[in-house]
């Protein structure tokens, strides 16, 4: 009499199990450094970004201060923002439109 063939029973593998185990680990691992070094580029790339804005705006304000030595343009700054006249000039105030 033939027996009847049984199924082959599964026996699990620690090694292929450990396997996986460190190639999820690892690969997590690495997903989140790929996301810090994302966010890191994009702050450095915020950051020059910011620092080229700053850089104009220092050379707009050492040009300006380069302006405010000479006495012509003081002169002007004085008539236009304060409204100055010298001595015996009558000022000119524009009428407001209706």
């Amino acid at each position: 009499m033939a027996q009847p063939k049984q199924g082959k029973k599964y026996r699990l593998n620690w090694f292929r199990l450990v396997m996986l185990g460190l190639i999820g680990y690892f690969g997590y691992v690495l997903y989140g450094q790929y996301t810090e070094l994302a966010a890191i580029r994009q702050e450095t790339a915020a950051t020059r970004a910011r620092l080229e804005e700053v850089r104009q705006q220092n050379k707009a304000l050492q040009e300006e201060r380069q302006r405010l030595t000479t006495p012509a343009y003081v002169e002007k700054l004085a008539r236009e923002e304060l409204g100055l006249v010298k001595p015996g000039e009558v000022p000119f105030i524009p009428a407001g439109r209706n």
